[in-house]
């Protein structure tokens, strides 16, 4: 009687593992905002947010006076930026993000501000 109970229990643990994995890789989508001042250099940044609008809340919150609010869902986003210039870029990972906004900055740029969801 022990072994039957004990064989339903780990069928059903193995069921919710497996439920909860599948709407994991489905259509949960987590959102990233990041806030940047272009004059300053100050930023702020949200990830791992249910809503795109909680991810930008969260961002502006934490930059204060910001003039640039960028969001991304299940990915990373990054700002490269050089006196008077930025850019602004997203990629499947930090370092594809990266290398993209600092080549549509082009020059003597440096990476600002760099921020990932965890489902990417």
């Amino acid at each position: 009687m022990k072994a039957i109970a004990l064989a339903g229990l780990l069928v059903v643990l193995a069921a919710l593992a497996t439920g909860a994995g599948a709407a994991r890789a489905g259509k949960r989508q987590l959102w990233g905002a990041i806030a940047y001042n272009s004059s300053s250099g100050a930023y702020g940044y949200a990830v791992d947010r249910k809503t795109r609008r909680d991810a930008e809340s969260e961002a502006y919150r934490q930059c204060g006076d910001c003039d640039v609010l960028k969001t991304f869902r299940d990915s990373c986003g990054a700002i490269a930026e050089k006196p008077g210039k930025f850019a602004w870029e997203t990629g499947a990972s930090r370092e594809i993000a990266e290398k993209k906004a600092l080549q549509k900055c082009a020059g003597e740029c440096r990476i600002a501000v760099w921020a990932c969801t965890t489902e990417r």
